[in-house]
């Protein structure tokens, strides 16, 4: 997509790129805080009486509100002030949050999980509906020379801020305790201000109205899907990813609930697979340029496999075999956050509607974990009465559950077969 597009002077370029990283920064510490899968959202729900299956819900809530670009392109085609839309929803999204978490105690046990997921939806679609505006305000606003310079920076900031506050998050719930709703609820609001303060910061980014808006037509995605490298990578995609599609949802209700980890005790494990992934990305990419994503998709396959066979191994007091898990882990998903958009970007074509290769790629791939969220509930429910024991693993609800995701993955592996296998990655951008 091009774009006619009013250059900025220095003074106003590198002063909206010290303001994105504020942005994200801010951004991320909500995220941590705030987020449907995160430990104290997580904590706070237990807490005020939601049932530890129905955190499947609120995955599902979250992959759903993708749908909101669909569902309101003739509203984004139409915006004329696209900075002030953009600043109302990104107030917005926090603020129901902030909303939510201070009226769901105070309502009938029965009415809190419909609130919090009302509430997870909404703030969601608010965030998928500025993305086409907010994706392209931030790529006319980086020089074309610093692309590279400033996006590895921008990953960086999102790494320390997301580290800093999964530590300190850590310590807070460990300290007021995990059944305190008077001081989950102070974490979680204090996260909305974060939240707030992030909205807020884009204000001080400048936007060119002239910066042409991004038009969509469902036609587009006909089109995407006649292209059969993009429909093998789409399927390919759906199957190596299809166990997790259950299993995100339930990570830390696994933690909290099962083996009753302390919150800090989390956080440290949550920090170490953030330094092992930051670490090794950038040797990653080179990797990925030298070998192809092909082949290095063959390695995250089985790492995640043995990942999620971990589960069963562990029990209260013996959590040692899931900490091991997600400092390897890491590595499968630096593998797989490189290989992944790079294989995309090799069956994007070069001219055409390739914004709806993009929006496709997003809008099936959350909708999957939206409908394995909703499988999930069930399938715990059934699972919950089984108690079995083989040797040193324990097969019994959740652990049951962890292991079948992980023979899951076995065979799910093989999916790979689909992705393309040119060592070519950058197709998109010749």
């Amino acid at each position: 997509m091009s774009h006619s597009v009013p250059l900025l002077t220095k003074t106003e370029t590198r002063s909206s790129l010290h303001w994105f990283n504020w942005n994200i920064s801010l951004r991320s510490v909500f995220d941590t805080i705030c987020g449907g899968p995160t430990m104290v959202f997580v904590a706070f729900a237990l807490a005020i009486g939601i049932p530890r299956n129905m955190m499947g819900y609120f995955s599902a809530v979250l992959s759903v509100a993708c749908i909101a670009q669909l569902l309101c392109l003739p509203l984004a085609n139409r915006v004329r002030r696209r900075k002030r839309f953009i600043l109302l929803l990104a107030v917005t999204e926090p603020v129901l949050v902030l909303l939510a978490i201070l009226a769901a105690p105070t309502l009938p046990e029965a009415h809190r999980p419909l609130i919090l997921g009302a509430a997870v939806f909404l703030a969601a679609s608010c965030l998928h509906l500025t993305r086409p505006f907010a994706d392209d305000w931030l790529a006319t606003t980086i020089p074309s020379g610093l692309r590279g310079r400033y996006i590895g920076r921008r990953i960086r900031f999102i790494s320390f801020a997301i580290i800093a506050a999964t530590l300190v998050v850590g310590l807070a719930v460990d300290a007021i305790g995990t059944n305190n709703i008077a001081g989950l609820t102070t974490l979680l609001v204090t996260g909305a201000a974060f939240g707030i303060a992030a909205a807020l910061s884009l204000s001080r980014v400048t936007m060119h109205e002239a910066v042409a808006s991004p038009r969509y037509q469902v036609r587009e995605f006909w089109s995407a899907l006649q292209n059969h490298a993009f429909r093998r990578l789409l399927l390919g995609t759906l199957i190596f990813t299809l166990p997790f599609f259950f299993a995100v949802a339930y990570y830390q209700v696994f933690n909290l609930e099962v083996l009753h980890m302390r919150p800090w005790l989390i956080a440290t494990m949550g920090v170490g697979y953030l330094l092992v992934k930051l670490l090794l990305t950038p040797w990653l990419g080179v990797l990925c340029d030298r070998i192809g994503p092909w082949r290095m998709l063959w390695i995250a396959g089985p790492v995640y496999a043995v990942f999620f066979l971990c589960f069963p191994f562990t029990d209260v007091g013996r959590a040692w075999p899931i900490m091991i898990a997600w400092a390897f882990v890491a590595v499968a998903d630096g593998i797989y956050g490189v290989a992944a958009p790079a294989s995309l970007y090799a069956t994007v074509p070069v001219d055409g509607a390739r914004p709806a290769y993009f929006a496709l790629y997003n809008l099936v791939s959350l909708g999957a974990y939206a409908i394995g969220g909703l499988i999930a509930v069930p399938l715990l429910g059934w699972l919950a009465g089984i108690d079995w024991a083989l040797g040193p693993a324990k097969l019994g609800g959740y652990h049951l559950f962890y292991a079948l995701c992980g023979v899951t993955m076995i065979f799910c592996t093989l999916a790979v077969f689909l992705f393309p296998k040119s060592r070519r990655t950058n197709s998109l951008y010749d």
